[in-house]
């Protein structure tokens, strides 16, 4: 009679837990949106912004880039000091933090009018950011508690992801500008879109407030905080970890400079070679791709990454962006020469950033589950899965800071030499085949014995 007494209860105990599991995965893709909002909305624009701020479209490609890779610089510095604070102190602490510091920073660069002082602005937010890392900590924690698999709550992250790459870019584009007048001393043209990332990130704190619980949020598979003390991890000296790195670095470097230079190129007048788009038209081509991305991470890419070893997924997502990004920047100057109709040149961009944003957008799940894999290989994974993720969020900084001062010099000079624009197109080209497939296949062959194809 007892045990008949006890399943009811054992099944609502279960019935809860998942529950939690669902609902701290609901935080993390609001949080996810937000961030994915913050940091795509400026993509149609920032050309616009840097020339306004200066006064100047002297060499816009370089200020371009580095207006935009302020912030992941920022990320960069302060990403392994965030890892052991959260460690230390909780991941939700750290969240409330960041999420604070984000709705201060993005109100004050809403109303910048300086350019050296948006950068400094966007610098701090990055610093002052640790949102990711610990998103994606917390997020494999809670499922490895509930013995379930985070294959879909990854995908699902990108869902996030591609949702807030559809509403950024597009939003981003049709609020530029919109209430603003010329001469206006507070609003900018770039307010709108600014403060909207600044509601996003009030909505944010407030369902971290409410919703995310402190159990959901304490540290490692034993739900105790970890001490940050004791020897360091000997994550970086492992050949086959610096290779994920690499790896996931030389994604976000393509992906980052793929983001920055399509609008350049989209922007020039037809006489050289661009389109002479309008921040709309160019925000409907990333609603386009965005709208990709979420279809495949929600229906197909589940599917694939349980048929098919995430590294083989991985490595076939390469190949076609990269013979799509150099034959985009030749094939565009080409039709805009010969005067072809405009629902080609539409259908080549459509086409060309479906391909980017589906097959390299989906890339961010594949890279976090490989290293998820990595690190429970360790025999203290738990409390190494922080440090692991600061170290990836490290690297993405890294290349984030110096892909878009690349890409975005490469578009000066190649214009300034004669060269037409497809120089910094070739160049990320380059970047995904030597890491994208050539250290993925590296990391293949160093596999210990039996795991090969595994992950």
């Amino acid at each position: 009679m007892a045990e008949k007494l006890s399943e009811p209860l054992i099944a609502d105990d279960e019935l809860q837990k998942a529950a939690a599991v669902r609902l701290h995965l609901l935080v993390c893709c609001i949080i996810m949106f937000s961030e994915g909002f913050y940091a795509t909305q400026i993509f149609p624009y920032v050309s616009w912004m840097a020339e306004d701020l200066r006064g100047s479209a002297h060499s816009i490609g370089t200020y371009t880039g580095l207006l935009y890779t302020a912030s992941s610089l920022g990320s960069l510095s302060t990403a392994y000091i965030w890892a052991r604070a959260s460690n230390h102190f909780g991941r939700k602490r750290c969240l409330i933090v960041g999420l604070s510091c984000n709705i201060c920073t993005t109100l004050m660069i809403a109303f910048s009018t300086n350019y050296w002082g948006t950068v400094v602005l966007r610098l701090l937010s990055g610093l002052l950011n640790n949102n990711l890392s610990i998103v994606r900590t917390s997020l494999r924690e809670t499922y490895a508690k509930a013995k379930e698999s985070d294959t879909k709550a990854f995908s699902m992250l990108s869902v996030a992801f591609g949702a807030s790459c559809v509403a950024g870019p597009s939003l981003g584009g049709l609020l530029y500008g919109l209430g603003y007048t010329p001469g206006d001393e507070i609003i900018q043209q770039w307010s709108l879109p600014m403060c909207t990332c600044t509601f996003l990130y009030i909505v944010s704190l407030s369902v971290v407030l409410k919703w995310l619980s402190d159990d959901a949020c304490k540290v490692g598979a034993t739900g105790t905080v970890a001490s940050s003390d004791g020897p360091p991890p000997l994550l970086l000296r492992q050949g086959r970890f610096l290779l994920l790195l690499a790896m996931g670095g030389g994604h976000s470097y393509v992906f980052t400079g793929w983001e920055l230079g399509y609008p350049l190129l989209a922007r020039l007048p037809s006489d050289e070679g661009g389109e002479a788009w309008t921040t709309a038209q160019i925000g409907l081509t990333f609603l386009v791709g965005s709208v990709g991305l979420m279809s495949y991470c929600f229906f197909l890419y589940p599917v694939l990454a349980e048929r098919i070893p995430v590294l083989s997924l991985w490595i076939c997502q390469w190949i076609l962006p990269v013979l799509a990004m150099p034959a985009f920047s030749r094939a565009l100057p080409y039709l805009i020469s010969i005067n072809a109709r405009s629902w080609i040149i539409q259908a080549v961009n459509y086409v060309t950033q479906l391909v980017v944003s589906v097959l390299l957008g989906s890339q961010f799940v594949s890279i976090q589950l490989m290293l998820n894999e990595h690190v429970a290989q360790e025999p203290n994974g738990a409390s190494l899965l922080a440090l692991a993720n600061s170290y990836l969020v490290s690297t993405q900084g890294l290349v984030r800071a110096a892909s878009p001062m690349a890409t975005g010099s490469l578009f000066t000079l190649g214009r300034n030499l004669g060269l037409g624009v497809s120089l910094p197109f070739d160049h990320l080209s380059v970047i995904g085949l030597l890491c994208g497939i050539g250290c993925a296949v590296l990391y293949r062959r160093s596999a210990p014995t039996g795991m090969h194809g595994a992950t």
